[in-house]
C-alpha cells in the first residue's frame, strides 16, 4: 500500500486524482486528512495463485476497477465459446486497445484469462465429480477435447487424468 498527500487541493482537484488513480490501475483504500492511501491492483494478483491451491469459489480475477466489466464478461460466459472480440464489443473497445489495456494493467491477455478461468473450472471438477474428462472439457467451454488436454498440460504441467489422480492421492 502507498500513501499520497494531497495538500491545498479542492475538491474537483481531488476527485480528478481519485479518477486518475484508479484508470491507472490503482485501488483507492483510504482517503482521510489529505492523505490517500491506494495499492497497486497488481498487488492481487496473488488471488489467482492461492484458489489454484485451495480450488476454492474464490475469484481468479484481480480487483481492478478499470477492468470489472471485462472479468464479469468472462465469469459469466467462459463455459462458451467466446473471443477477445466479442469481450471487446461487450465492454464497448476495441479488440486492439482492451489487449493492450489488459495486458498493460495484468500481464496476461484476454484470452489467457478466458483460459485460466476454464482451466480452475476444470480442475474443480476433477476433484469434485467423477465426470470424465471428456464431459468436463465441454463443460468448460472447449469444443475440441485435443485443444483442452494441450492448455492443460501447460498449465498443470500433467494430463487431467494424470494430475486428477495425483491431487486425489494427497487428499486422501
Amino acid at each position: 500500500m502507498t500513501n499520497i498527500l494531497v495538500s491545498d487541493a479542492e475538491t474537483k482537484t481531488k476527485n480528478l486524482l481519485m479518477k486518475c488513480l484508479e484508470t491507472a490501475g490503482f485501488e483507492v483504500m483510504i482517503t482521510e486528512n489529505g492523505l490517500v492511501s491506494v495499492q497497486l491492483a497488481h498487488e492481487n494478483l496473488s488471488t489467482t495463485t492461492e484458489s489454484k491451491k485451495s480450488n476454492t469459489q474464490r475469484s481468479i480475477f484481480p480487483s481492478i476497477p478499470r477492468l470489472r466489466e471485462v472479468f464479469e464478461f468472462i465469469e459469466l460466459n467462459y463455459h462458451q465459446s467466446i473471443s477477445l472480440k466479442e469481450v471487446a464489443q461487450a465492454v464497448g473497445y476495441s479488440s486492439a486497445y482492451l489487449t493492450d489495456l489488459v495486458r498493460h494493467l495484468t500481464g496476461k491477455t484476454v484470452t489467457n484469462w478466458i483460459i485460466e478461468r476454464r482451466i480452475v473450472q476444470a480442475s474443480t471438477l476433477l476433484l469434485e465429480t467423477n465426470e470424465s474428462v471428456e464431459q468436463i472439457a465441454l463443460k468448460v467451454g472447449y469444443q475440441n477435447i485435443n485443444h483442452f488436454y494441450c492448455q492443460f498440460r501447460d498449465y498443470y504441467k500433467n494430463t487431467p487424468r494424470a494430475w486428477r489422480e495425483s491431487q486425489r492421492c494427497k487428499v486422501a
